[in-house]
């Protein structure tokens, strides 16, 4: 009889269920036929849900008419009226097209999540990847001094020159690779090279403190590089060329090569007549095998120098894998790896000023090494929530010699990076929350930096996002906590100590208003820090005669910065841009 009353209660339930009014479908743009993740489906009463990661939704309804609103970013709204039967289901798939009056720029680096350029509370600039293949480089650098306000002066990114400049050691912007800081964990040090300029989706460069939600590092802001995975539009573009025969999907190879000039003055020329060059060569490779990305990329590169000595040898190598769950809808795995080896040349003090390119002492310090990293990671999305989990194993390790002997300045450092995010979508209320934690932990080896040390840094943070009406409000906080351990003691304000700790709270606040069709004025204020790398703490050498010493009394910077700006977007046929004018300022301590 209990079996009976089981089956009973199945049936009844799986009868509910099959009779329940719904509408379902899959929503693609109607130019590339890609699939689109996140697209909001909205009814009038506020009632709601997104697509999953393969463009498909299902929304349970009440018999009866509904006004239907299907919205993304980027994308012209499509509105729909359909009436419901008593169990009826509906099959409804969507084509949404370009949004023409948009500006067309979608950012994530703002808010961690995807908003329109114009739409943000901070001030942003941002480089697509056709502007970095134009320059023909294959050091990100190099396109980054192109923007306003940027400057990159011997690996220092500097935002508005707000916050100084430290050479070979620590970093006030905070440089990262796919929303994970891209620094050396020892001496803090951007790894340039490591960045694969033929893979950039795109350059998110937020100017201003940006430590709330990206913590220590970004004291002066944050420049925030995208990888790419292959697009369906890339693919059909590439299926006519010889190259995609051979290789299916989408393959771009790029080459130079350079001439570097005699110098005026012929007492600088310690070459001779022979002529120094430059030369390279870059290759990127992507495809879709049924629900798997697939992206492999490559850089050779070789530089004489016009310094004598100063000669870089370079080979790097990148992957990228994403699949999408057949099973478990919405939920997507993957990783990314890039590989770098390569000999650099570096002096410190040249000769004289008659022997300008000329080091003193033929002291040529050549460093050698492995730098890698592996980033798994983990997204899955639930109706209006999404959960991710991305982590990082970042290695550096420099192999340094003068004169072709050993300097005792080697130094290697391995990182540990986890970040786990959630995010909830409330259409009801425009609101969006979202929080996440984050773990690093560093472990450094050097006589550099007086032996063995780590450092461990915990962080949480939470940012709201409202949108009312025209305007956007935006609020955040986050708290860190940092720990170094060191083999060796230290005299610290007059105690012998071997560990340091600290933590710090800090804030942001932002407004952006639509004024006019296309004109939005923005205020922003937020805080900054930076707590201070091993390299600073600890460091004890000599370089040409220099004689460097170890500081551990340095404290954390801080600081704050604010903004009111004005962006208006400019349309003349096919051509969009926009103007943008900024008022900002920048206080820092310590």
């Amino acid at each position: 009889m209990r079996k009976f009353y089981t089956l009973l209660l199945l049936t009844f339930f799986v009868f509910i269920v099959s009779h329940a009014q719904t509408i379902s479908g899959v929503i693609i743009d109607q130019e590339t036929k890609e699939k689109l993740i996140g697209v909001n489906i909205i009814t009038k009463d506020g009632k709601g849900t997104a697509t999953d990661i393969f463009g498909k939704y299902i929304l349970k309804l009440e018999a009866g008419n509904h006004q239907i609103t299907y919205r993304y970013i980027g994308y012209k709204d499509i509105v729909k009226d359909i009436t419901l039967k008593n169990g009826q289901q509906k099959i409804i798939d969507i084509k949404l097209k370009t949004a023409s009056e948009q500006l067309s720029t979608v950012v994530i680096s703002a808010g961690k999540f995807e908003q329109n350029l114009e739409e943000i509370t901070v001030s942003m600039e941002v480089l697509k990847p056709s502007l970095i293949e134009n320059k023909n480089t294959t050091d990100i650098q190099t396109a980054l001094d192109q923007v306003p306000g940027v400057n990159i002066t011997d690996g220092q990114a500097n935002i508005r020159g707000g916050s100084g400049w430290s050479y070979g050691a620590g970093t006030r912007v905070l440089v990262m690779v796919d929303d994970m800081p891209l620094i050396s964990g020892d001496a803090g040090q951007v790894q340039w090279k490591l960045i694969a300029t033929e893979n950039i989706n795109q350059v998110e460069i937020i100017k201003g403190a940006s430590s709330v939600l990206y913590g220590s590092s970004a004291l002066n802001g944050v420049i925030n590089i995208r990888t790419a995975f292959p697009t369906q539009k890339d693919i059909d573009k590439n299926t006519t060329s010889l190259v995609s025969r051979v290789f299916p999907g989408y393959t771009k190879v790029n080459m130079h090569f350079g001439l570097i000039d005699k110098p005026k003055r012929e007492e600088l020329n310690w070459n001779g007549d022979k002529r120094r060059a430059f030369k390279g060569i870059d290759f990127f490779h992507a495809m879709k095998l049924k629900n798997l990305d697939l992206s492999l990329g490559g850089n050779i590169f070789k530089d004489d120098g016009y310094r004598k000595g100063e000669i870089t040898d370079r080979k790097r190598f990148n992957f990228g894998l994403k699949y999408k769950n057949r099973k478990i809808e919405g939920l997507s795995y993957g990783i990314n790896g890039n590989f770098l080896f390569q000999s650099t040349g570096s002096v410190m003090i040249w000769k004289s000023l008659q022997e300008a390119y000329t080091p003193l002492g033929d002291e040529v310090t050549t460093t050698s090494g492995d730098t890698y990293n592996i980033d798994p990671f983990i997204t899955y999305m639930h109706g209006n929530s999404r959960h991710s989990l991305r982590a990082r194993y970042l290695k550096v390790i420099n192999d340094n010699s003068t004169k072709g002997k050993d300097n005792n300045q080697d130094n290697e450092s391995e990182i540990y990076y986890t970040d786990y995010q959630w995010q909830k979508n409330i259409d009801k209320y425009s609101l969006r929350i979202t929080s996440g934690i984050t773990n690093e932990i560093v472990y450094a080896r050097s006589d550099l930096f007086q032996g063995d040390n780590s450092r461990k840094n915990h962080s949480l943070y939470t940012q709201l996002d409202k949108k009312w009406k025209k305007l956007n409000i935006s609020l955040g906080a986050r708290y860190e906590y940092f720990s170094i351990d060191s083999e060796k003691d230290h005299v610290m304000d007059g105690d012998t100590i071997n560990h340091i700790a600290t933590g710090k709270p800090v804030f942001r606040t932002g407004l952006n208003y639509q004024i006019a069709e296309y004109t939005y004025i923005r205020s922003s204020w937020g805080q900054g820090y930076r707590f201070p790398s091993m390299a600073e703490l600890f460091i004890s050498t000599n370089q040409s005669g220099l004689e460097i010493y170890p500081n551990p009394d340095l404290k954390p910077e801080s600081g704050w910065s604010t903004e009111i700006g004005i962006k208006q977007g400019l349309r003349f046929g096919n051509w969009m841009g926009y103007l943008d004018v900024a008022a900002f300022l920048m206080q820092y301590d310590d």
